[in-house]
């Protein structure tokens, strides 16, 4: 008898705009929480079974980079939480993208908590806004919004995958007073910059590794890897003047969450680094207490899955642990 094999169909979508298909932004607006967060998990693991090669860069990042700290049962618990993880913040994002806008008004109102804000507020006293540092981790789609319902003057650089949610996201962010910079047009510095000097808080994330602005005269590291170090925020502290507040928006469970916010140089991390350094620094102790909370495994895993083989060679042939360093390739 003759075998086939079955070949699933391939997405060239990216999971980002797999998920933003226009059917779901239409279900958003009538689903429960609750409902919705299972019916993108469904919608995620179907795109992972089509793109399986994907999921395997990201089981094995976070295996290569956590597994010589946690025992195989643990790591494999937290290879799974990680992935309903990354379903939980494209949830996040279509739930503050579409849902009914009274209920996300109330929900972040209600359900978000602010952790260090007293910083925050002093930090806002000299006038010349705040640099507020976050990355791609936990509820950060909240932040922004949490901030100015708050009362808070924030604006934010971001990037959005689809003409739609660009459109709902700048309706919203104007009926709050919430100011969105779009990375795709003008100038990001100078507008940066003009928000600073209006003395609002600019939010930005320090984890974007293929848009920064490499210092050749040094290196960071970050989940024990060297990689460059970034000169963006370093320019936009000089410049301005403003102070550095990182901020993690950690899911608490139960639909809760806490936004951590934390001054930079007050022992958090070594005061003598670059800003973006001690901000990695602060993210990475999170990531490694929370690693399932953060969902740039991904982007994470195409710079380093070059040493995934190099390591895995030296520990057979006797190697203790593998030496640190990479040459960072260029990402699509």
């Amino acid at each position: 008898m003759f075998s086939t094999r079955i070949r699933l169909p391939k997405i060239s979508l990216s999971l980002s705009k797999f998920l933003q298909m226009k059917l779901n932004s239409f279900l958003f607006r009538f689903l429960p929480f609750s409902v919705s967060r299972c019916y993108i998990m469904f919608l995620g693991r179907l795109y992972y079974l089509l793109n399986w090669t994907e999921k395997i860069l990201i089981r094995k990042t976070i295996k290569h980079v956590l597994g010589k700290r946690i025992q195989a049962p643990f790591l494999h618990k937290k290879v799974k939480a990680a992935f309903k993880g990354i379903f939980d913040h494209y949830h996040e994002k279509l739930f503050v993208g579409y849902s009914n806008f009274p209920r996300l008004l109330k929900f972040l109102r209600s359900q978000v908590k602010f952790a260090g804000a007293e910083n925050l507020q002093a930090a806002l006293q000299d006038g010349k806004g705040v640099i507020l540092v976050t990355g791609h981790f936990g509820a950060v789609e909240f932040l922004p919004g949490a901030l100015a319902l708050n009362g808070y003057p924030t604006s934010m650089i971001c990037r959005f995958q689809t003409t739609r949610l660009r459109e709902s996201m700048g309706q919203r962010a104007e009926a709050v007073g919430l100011h969105l910079i779009d990375a795709d047009e003008g100038n990001i510095i100078l507008s940066s910059m003009k928000a600073l000097k209006e003395g609002r808080i600019l939010i930005t994330e320090c984890d974007e590794f293929d848009e920064w602005r490499p210092d050749p005269r040094r290196d960071s590291y970050f989940l024990n890897y060297r990689l460059p170090s970034d000169r963006t925020l370093e320019l936009l502290r000089k410049r301005s003047g403003a102070q550095v507040i990182t901020a993690l928006m950690q899911r608490d469970g139960q639909q809760q969450y806490t936004c951590n916010l934390t001054p930079v140089g007050n022992g958090a991390a070594p005061a003598n680094l670059p800003v973006h350094e001690q901000c990695l620094s602060v993210l990475e102790k999170t990531v490694e207490e929370y690693p399932e909370q953060w969902y740039q495994w991904k982007k994470f895993g195409k710079i380093i899955e070059s040493l995934f083989e190099v390591e895995y060679d030296r520990q057979e042939a006797g190697y203790l642990a593998p030496e640190i360093g990479l040459s960072v390739p260029d990402q699509a």
